[in-house]
């Protein structure tokens, strides 16, 4: 597997809602209002965003480097 395909299949499977990654509960009566408090007040969510855009900054940094060879 290249390294290009194995990113892909990383990012898509980490930002793919399954069951393994959700938390207890039924969310599908929330407002948008509420699930976007949900989103900024859980610790799990956070986390997913903050390591996509760790990711996002790391791919930016790398086609840089790149770009500028």
């Amino acid at each position: 597997m290249t390294i290009k395909l194995a990113r892909l299949l990383f990012t898509a499977v980490a930002l793919a809602p399954t069951a393994a990654l959700a938390h207890a509960g039924d969310h599908t009566a929330m407002s948008p209002a509420q699930v976007a408090h949900h989103i900024a007040t859980s610790p799990d969510h956070l986390l997913e965003i903050a390591f996509l855009v760790l990711m996002i900054f790391g791919e930016g940094l790398r086609i840089r480097r790149r770009l500028t060879r």
